[in-house]
């Protein structure tokens, strides 16, 4: 196959300045932080594009597209001149961004003509990298597969996906996982937003976002917990200031001050890991004084007397104690919460990765019901997640614990997708069943998986519980540096028989492991190069438009997948003729999301996306009228407009309205009567159905069926205003969980042991997603650790970097705006240990230590330290470029938080805990 290498190469007039490219940003970054539109400054934009762009001819095309970086779903123009991508130019009239765009949005260009891109498949014998075919490549790869299936069995092999997939892409590789007869499959948002799925799932039965980022104009407060929008998802910003100009308040709650809370009306500083008793102090003062809303509590929801028994202890002194917040402020954020509505709650990953994420979550919830600022425009509670479409592969479950649609691993579930597979290719469910192996006398078909966050856990622990440890890994466009315990993992990959890596660029899967020999790295496609739907973190499907075709000589993901399945013997199964053809089969069988947006419907609502509000994201005339953009999730049918905001019950479900689902069930429910384990029911009111009503099947009668009558369009039902999923109750009282209300638990490292013996973290688990997991014994034996390592680490995002940062800090431009990591530090502790700023200093914790610049601010206190996540490429100090395949090492390398960040795990998903270790730090 031909590359586009020499045709990139040959446009010699396509240059950007540096000069050119930081104005461009500065320009886009305005637009996000004014909460401006583009418009404004066409005569610059003009002037600018016209600088970088190559002459206009013939060949010109502007492409619709959605860009690859935060999860808001940015829409973009990409300038295609002759084939190759020469720029990008603002889609002015997108819903979501109005044309603006990120620093990284920005560099979109020079990210998929990058010259360290990995150009053709590679294998590494003899301690040297050697160019092979694709051929050679993938029948290696599928012989050793079915080698180790044979003797170790078909979970020694882990699957590594990906949020950089499409939708299309993430279902045909849980699909992939599953003909392969194992559930040891997972991806990215196992360690960044998994504790936002099981916190609100757990209160309200669906775990994304509720409202959406146009929505929060609509707000009169804006409370932001662990996130720094700022940062993380700058052009969100343009919508919270506006909000903000219409008399909106903005409170910002965070360790750090960042840039997010630069712009806040308020900024509250609380100890890290200390979020759950910071929310109860707000809750407990509100309930003290009567301002709860007694009417939206008594009517949908459950466990509100019992959770107060548990919350009536945390007073606003208690409170100050644990957190650092003062009693006062307590108070006063209370009484601005239940006196502004609507509200609505804001947070990232500063509030997921703990060890008691799952809670962190349940507890925002729980302050919004309690307010009943749920089911309303303008409140809410909005997960800011990471990757452009980790809610899209969360719904189709590129995840060890679930089946696409939030299909759990039970017989009832494998019936129902093996029924959808059937329609494909000939498939039973005794046929998929031989395909998994047993354990303990139980079919590993029903039993949880592996986590990305724990794979080399897999690898290491003879006692896994699984019949052979792991002997193979997929690194499939996931970033390594972006999980915890780095060394462990380099031991793991160092053990494994074979490491495939699967990516536009070779990344640490190429180089952290020091082996002479059994890593391939296969190049796969950038998003821009490949067609597909994506859905952002609202809930909004967009169908993403290929730019170019793919470069070098990289494949798509599904290529990829295909081949290697038919190769294995079931590619039959994996048959498509266009990415179209596979949505249309996630539509048949993605009943419990309702993920019903054809992609006749999605290519419909780009083509006029003038007509769409950018105040409620609904098109207001034209063919899409009536529809809102992406058309959310539930959407139930063909007509149906999508659901904005979910459990808003004051509007029909034919116009967009929802209920919370009779999803929880204590084990004397019947169909017809849900009720808790306590025996209440769980029916709540509903619009039109003040008493409520359980789930249907499609014939209007109680039962399930509503999640697995592929066929039926529940239009019937809906002309009644009755939710097929039912209408419940949220829950404060999460009976399943293993703290059923939240309670406060101090971080396994923490700076205050006086506090363990009344705020323990969880007792030791035998068995967490297959491997062991140490929590009250590492907390016992670390009570004292605050004497030797005195400051709490912390780590979070770049505005200019993603992810794991192969792509940015490989794009020279974004190199120059963040060029190193770093650590921030206090003044006073600066002094303390002689280091000056951009001084080396090492930042250590019982991990290992890791090598960064000191940046000295006052944005972190003396107690606390912060770093980016976003590094790679060396390893305690020592760079690892020279492992790397010749030229597709990163511009910038560096050492990753990862490596020194705390063994903590959350209780619930296992998700990783980033935010709350201790460590010292010293100049080198």
């Amino acid at each position: 196959m031909a590359t586009k290498r020499d045709s990139i190469v040959g446009c010699s007039s396509i240059k950007m300045s540096r000069r050119t490219f930081s104005k461009l940003t500065a320009i886009g970054t305005a637009a996000a932080l004014g909460g401006i539109r583009l418009s404004k400054y066409d005569h610059t934009i003009d002037k600018l594009i016209e600088q970088a762009s190559a002459t206009a001819s013939s060949g010109v095309n502007h492409i619709k597209t959605v860009c690859s970086h935060c999860a808001l779903g940015c829409g973009l123009l990409g300038k295609v001149e002759n084939g190759v991508l020469t720029g990008i130019e603002p889609w002015e009239d997108h819903p979501i961004n109005a044309g603006s765009l990120c620093s990284k949005g920005a560099a979109i260009r020079e990210i998929v003509n990058s010259e360290t891109r990995l150009k053709y498949p590679m294998k590494k014998s003899g301690g040297k990298w050697h160019r092979i075919s694709w051929e050679e490549a993938l029948d290696e790869i599928a012989a050793k597969m079915k080698d180790i299936k044979a003797t170790d069995g078909p979970d020694s092999i882990f699957y590594m996906g990906s949020a950089k997939m499409t939708n299309e892409e993430c279902y045909l590789f849980r699909k992939f996982a599953a003909f392969n007869g194992t559930n040891n499959v997972d991806h990215q948002a196992r360690i960044c937003h998994s504790t936002t799925v099981a916190g609100m799932a757990n209160t309200w039965s669906f775990g994304a976002m509720t409202n959406s980022w146009n929505d929060m104009r609509h707000s009169k407060l804006i409370f932001f917990c662990g996130e720094n929008a700022a940062e993380s998802h700058p052009v969100a910003m343009q919508h919270i200031l506006e909000a903000k100009a219409r008399g909106a308040k903005f409170i910002v709650a965070d360790p750090r001050f960042t840039k997010s809370a630069a712009l806040a009306d308020q900024y509250v500083r609380f100890r890290p890991g200390t979020d759950i008793p910071f929310i109860w102090g707000i809750c407990n003062e509100i309930v003290k004084n009567n301002w709860h809303d007694t009417d939206f509590i008594e009517k949908r929801t459950y466990g509100f007397d019992q959770w107060w028994d548990v919350v009536k202890d945390y007073t606003p002194e208690v409170v100050e104690d644990i957190t650092w917040v003062k009693a006062d402020t307590i108070r006063k954020l209370a009484y601005e919460w239940a006196h502004t509505s609507p509200a609505c709650i804001c947070w990232a990953m500063g509030a997921t990765q703990h060890t008691v994420g799952t809670n962190n979550i349940r507890s925002f919830a729980c302050l919004e019901l309690l307010t009943g600022n749920v089911g309303k425009s303008g409140g809410g509670c909005n997960a800011f997640r990471g990757h452009d479409n980790v809610q899209g592969a969360t719904d189709m479950c590129v995840l060890s614990h679930w089946l696409p649609s939030y299909y759990g691993l039970t017989e009832g579930s494998w019936k129902h997708w093996v029924g959808v597979w059937n329609k494909h290719a000939p498939i039973t469910y005794d046929d998929m069943k031989d395909r998994f192996a047993e354990h303990n006398g139980k079919s590993l078909m029903h039993v949880k998986g592996l986590t990305v966050s724990r794979w080399y856990e897999g690898v290491l622990d003879s006692s896994v519980a699984q019949p052979n440890p792991v002997k193979m890994v997929f690194v499939w466009g996931h970033s390594l540096n972006s999980i915890t315990e780095m060394k462990q993992m380099k031991e793991a990959m160092e053990k494994v028989d074979l490491i495939v890596g699967i990516d536009p660029h070779a990344t640490i899967a190429s180089s952290l492991a020091d082996r002479p020999d059994g890593i391939i790295v296969l190049p796969a496609s950038t998003v821009f190069e490949k067609d597909g739907s994506v859905t952002n973190s609202a809930r909004q499907v967009q169908w993403r438009n290929a730019l170019v075709e793919p470069l070098y000589e990289s494949r798509s993901d599904y290529w990829i997948m295909k081949e290697l399945a038919t190769r294995l013997g079931f590619g039959g199964h994996f048959t498509y003729n266009s990415p179209e053809d596979v949505l249309k089969e996630i539509n048949l069988g993605a009943n419990v999301i309702m993920m019903r947006e054809s992609p006749d419907r999605i290519k419909r609502q780009q083509e006029h996306s003038s007509d769409f509000s950018i105040e409620d994201c609904q098109a207001k005339t034209g063919p899409c009228k009536g529809e809102y953009w992406g058309l959310p999730w539930p959407c139930w049918n063909n007509e149906h407009p999508g659901t904005p905001i979910l459990y808003r019950n004051d509007i029909p479900i034919a116009e967009g309205g929802s209920e919370f689902r009779t999803r929880f069930r204590g084990k004397d429910s019947t169909a017809g009567n849900p009720v808790s384990d306590d025996g209440i029911s769980m029916l709540g009111a509903g619009y039109a159905h003040p008493e409520g009503y359980d789930e249907m099947n499609a014939d209007g009668t109680p039962g399930s069926g509503w999640k697995y009558e592929t066929d039926a369009d529940f239009s019937g039902l809906i002309a009644e205003n009755r939710c097929p999923s039912g209408a419940g109750r949220a829950r404060f009282r999460a009976w399943n969980l293993p703290d059923p209300i939240p309670v406060h638990r101090e971080p396994i490292e923490t700076p205050r042991p006086d506090l363990i013996a009344k705020y323990p973290t969880y007792d030791d688990v035998d068995d967490h997603y297959r491997v062991k997991c140490l929590y009250k014994t590492i907390q016992d034996e670390r009570k004292n650790l605050v004497d030797r390592y005195p400051i709490i680490l912390s780590s979070g995002r770049q505005v200019e970097h993603m992810g794991g940062g192969a792509e940015t800090r490989s794009c020279k431009y974004l190199v120059e705006l963040q060029p190193e990591n770093y650590v921030e530090i206090n003044p006073e502790l600066a002094s303390e240990i002689g280091a000056r700023h951009w001084d080396y200093v090492w930042v250590e914790t019982l991990r290992g230590r890791i090598k960064v610049r000191a940046y000295v601010t006052e944005r972190v206190n003396r107690e606390t330290a912060f770093v980016p996540y976003h590094w790679a490429g060396w390893m305690e100090g020592k760079s690892y470029e020279d492992r790397y395949p010749s030229g597709t090492a990163e511009i910038a390398l560096g050492d990753s938080v990862n490596i020194i960040c705390v063994d903590g795990y959350d209780r619930t998903t296992n998700m990783q805990e980033t935010k709350a270790c201790l460590c010292k730090i010293y100049k080198v």
